[in-house]
């Protein structure tokens, strides 16, 4: 008798760049203390008011100085402009509720878990053109320092969850590393503690104040606290700014299941009875058609649809699983060959293997992952039509019930060719996709500090975009209006601007 997979399924939880430092690792931690009564109280009071934007306000402490005359510079973005608002409230909406409630936990000033809308607006796949990634924005080589791995099938850069944990580990070290100061901690978070080491040796050369307003620093992280300070201002007072924030509800968007090992996430979107897309949205660390291997072991889903996911996979059978099979070699076959028959990239292939070069012999045996095994026998069936004169990617789309997103997907089609009479297209049901085709994201975002001598133009002319999209997607009221350090969201298809 085949034996049936028995495991717990924990909830976890209920739920500019950074650069790093080059002390040992092991000294870099956050010590997870349990609450003491009193603060048991006061979590279960703010757990109990209904707007996400109440329970921050009421932790709020950080303040401007008043005798900081560039502050008005800072608050011209939201003064009167409610539309800058609301993308504030829609941005925070999936995830907002998760750094503040970690940042409580962890005993953390709430204004750090507000510090997302600042660096990417709360977008896991915002990129800087340094290379800075996820909502947090991260560095390739802070996020390493910080436990955050990248390969073939994961970016830990980009796991709202991990990339949070590490955000407040650094945050804290960065902390003691200055007595406690907050804000030099922030901005260090930004451009690095040597930059600000250095910075306040300067001025105690000199016989100045140390605190981060007396200090000289780059423009950028002259103006990422301020426009920290001036968005929790905001929050605490909306109507100095006149103006509303729309309500974030004070509960989890979402819940953390842990899963056995590596899922194939078509999968397991199908388990949770939600779409592909709506499972690698949640789910932005994932890059690849499956989980990653080695882990993390476990899946953002939608609040809601988690126990019928459990439930589903505790029932199924181990082989229905992701598992690796061995695959003897066949003469003539190659790297090559098996890779693109498995759908995978030949340095994965070699990764797991443990190879150092290309050569293969017939009769030896590799390993190669597989998907579920019922996947062999149920592989969705396709229809295929013909294409006809008049025929366009939405008639067709329209005539069959599904997407041009769909179309382009299962026939590997580039919207830019037109369609051939005679053409053979592949239709499957709606609901159905290629295993191994993972949804991609058809747009960037790219974050572009700007420079001494840029204007609109000549950002827009870069990237070869219009200067009023610009203005646009940063609420830019006048295109005189930015100036050096200020950071400018560009929105990008997928294969603009690499």
């Amino acid at each position: 008798m085949i034996k049936r997979i028995f495991f717990i399924f924990c909830l976890i939880f209920l739920t500019g760049c950074v650069v790093g430092d080059n002390n040992s690792a092991h000294e870099k931690s956050i010590e997870i203390t349990s609450l003491t009564n009193s603060e048991e109280d006061k979590s279960s009071s703010l757990e109990m008011k209904s707007d996400l934007w109440e329970r921050i306000r009421e932790n709020l402490t950080f303040t401007l100085p008043k005798d900081f005359i560039e502050a008005d510079t800072y608050r011209k973005r939201f003064k009167n402009n409610q539309h800058a608002v609301n993308r504030i409230s829609k941005s925070g909406q999936r995830y907002l509720y998760h750094t503040v409630k970690r940042a409580e936990e962890l005993g953390l000033p709430v204004e750090l878990a507000l510090l997302p809308f600042v660096e990417s607006e709360f977008n896991p796949y915002a990129q800087s053109i340094y290379g800075a990634t996820g909502i947090w924005q991260f560095l390739p080589a802070t996020g390493k320092e910080w436990g955050l791995k990248s390969n073939w099938w994961y970016d830990g850069k980009r796991d709202v969850i991990a990339s949070t944990e590490a955000a407040y580990g650094f945050l804290s070290y960065l902390n003691k590393k200055f007595d406690g100061d907050w804000l030099l901690a922030i901005a260090a978070y930004n451009a690095g503690p040597n930059k600000i080491r250095r910075a306040i040796k300067k001025n105690k050369t000199e016989g100045k104040p140390t605190d981060f307003w007396s200090l000289k620093l780059p423009r950028e992280t002259s103006a990422y606290v301020p426009k920290l300070l001036v968005l929790s201002e905001l929050i605490k007072d909306p109507t100095a700014y006149n103006v509303s924030l729309l309500s974030i509800a004070n509960r989890p968007y979402f819940s953390i299941v842990k899963t056995p090992n590596q899922v194939d996430l078509m999968q397991a979107a199908d388990l949770a009875g939600i779409t592909p897309e709506t499972l690698y949205e949640l789910n932005p660390g994932f890059s690849q058609w499956a989980t990653d291997p080695s882990g993390p072991h476990y899946l953002v889903l939608p609040l809601g649809v988690s126990d019928r996911f459990s439930l589903k996979l505790s029932s199924m059978e181990i082989d229905e699983l992701v598992q690796w099979d061995r695959y003897q070699i066949l003469k003539g076959d190659n790297l090559s060959k098996i890779a693109k028959k498995y759908n995978i990239e030949i340095s994965v292939l070699k990764e797991i293997n443990q190879m150092d070069n290309d050569l293969i012999y017939a009769g030896k045996e590799i390993m190669v992952p597989r998907g579920p095994a019922w996947a062999k026998t149920f592989l969705p069936k396709s229809k295929i039509y013909k294409v006809i004169k008049g025929d366009s990617f939405w008639g067709i789309s329209k005539k069959f019930g599904v997407t041009i997103q769909d179309l382009t997907l299962w026939n590997s089609l580039n919207l830019t060719s037109p369609l051939q009479i005679g053409q053979e297209i592949k239709i499957f049901s709606k609901y159905e996709r290629v295993r191994g085709k993972t949804p991609t994201k058809k747009i960037r975002t790219l974050l572009y500090p700007v420079k001494s001598g840029d204007t609109l133009s000549r950002i827009a002319s870069r990237f070869s975009i219009k200067v009023k999209d610009i203005e646009k997607w940063n609420e830019i009221k006048s295109a005189e209006i930015i100036y050096p350090g200020q950071v400018l969201k560009i929105i990008l298809d997928a294969g603009v601007g690499k």
